[in-house]
């Protein structure tokens, strides 16, 4: 019998101090490191457009953040790379076990796998934007600018993978496998890691749309989760968080974290309440093909994105 998701937990050293040391060592990293190496590249960009640093307020580095453009996109997304950099170290060093064992018990990565939940949850998403540009066409602006947009593809292609992985095996690798050596009850792991993910993301500029942003933050790390435990892998939920984000390459909204030179802009946030349900049909759809049928439909969704690897 294979060895479980959870069961990897106990491979290499696990005492409860090194946790905790691997844990502040990641947030190290991620906001610390991270955010001083952002404030260098603000620095940056900001001298390279011409201003002095004797001139430099906080009113012009808060308007270079909320820019639309690809030099604030690059510098919001490198906390992430510290924070990637932080976890390898903290299992490297602290535990003493392979980083891919964040990813599967036989220290693998499945590519195709990870393709088939990009792609699956990619499709989603352009439908629902179709389905809206054509009845709510009024609600959308057209913003598309080649000259802002395709380096802004060849960015969001480079850093947003790293940006969600890094939150996957942090909050669906490290800590789910973590909280294991407490309980195995898999109800109480998926609420406990999906709290932790909500928090920080209780800081964005969305929520300003009230609880339900919470509520959506909350079930989207509910729904990798559970895909994880189900699959006995992390490969997809990596593909469907990079899925979700990289969405912002067709449509953004103008309350963003990441303020980009997107496709369309909406006009208007909507409502989060809608938002949320149809996120909740999108998962139920999502589980029934890769689980709910799975030697049939995820079979040949598999078979799809083989033949694409292959050529």
């Amino acid at each position: 019998m294979s060895q479980s998701y959870l069961e990897i937990a106990q491979q290499g050293k696990n005492s409860w101090w090194r946790h905790l040391l691997a844990t502040l060592l990641i947030l190290f990293f991620w906001l610390i490191i991270g955010t001083s190496v952002t404030s260098i590249a603000v620095v940056f960009f900001l001298v390279q457009r011409g201003l002095n640093l004797t001139d430099l307020s906080v009113e012009q580095v808060n308007a270079f953040l909320k820019s639309s453009s690809v030099e604030s996109f690059i510098t919001l997304n490198i906390p992430s790379i510290f924070f990637a950099i932080g976890i390898f170290l903290a299992v490297k060093l602290l535990h003493k076990r392979k980083f891919n064992s964040l990813i599967s018990a036989s220290g693998t990565i499945n590519y195709q796998r990870i393709l088939a939940g990009f792609g699956v949850w990619f499709l989603m998403l352009i439908v629902l934007l179709a389905v809206s540009l054509i009845f709510d066409a009024k609600s959308y602006e057209f913003t598309f600018n080649p000259l802002q947009w395709l380096p802004l593809l060849i960015s969001a292609l480079i850093l947003t993978p790293i940006q969600t992985s890094s939150e996957e095996l942090f909050f669906r690798g490290y800590l789910l496998q973590a909280l294991s050596h407490i309980t195995r009850n898999r109800l109480a792991l998926i609420f406990v890691t999906s709290i932790l993910f909500m928090l920080p993301h209780l800081f964005n500029p969305e929520m300003q749309r009230g609880a339900w942003m919470a509520l959506f933050y909350f079930g989207f790390g509910a729904l990798t989760a559970l895909i994880t435990l189900k699959d006995n892998r992390l490969e997809l939920a990596l593909g469907v968080h990079a899925a979700n984000n990289l969405s912002f390459l067709f449509v953004t909204t103008k309350d963003s974290v990441l303020s980009v030179p997107a496709m369309w802009t909406a006009k208007d946030t909507g409502d989060p309440r809608v938002d949320v349900a149809v996120f909740l049909l999108q998962s139920a759809i999502f589980y029934y093909v890769f689980f709910g049928r799975r030697k049939k439909v995820s079979q040949a969704i598999l078979d799809k994105t083989e033949k694409i690897k292959l050529g």
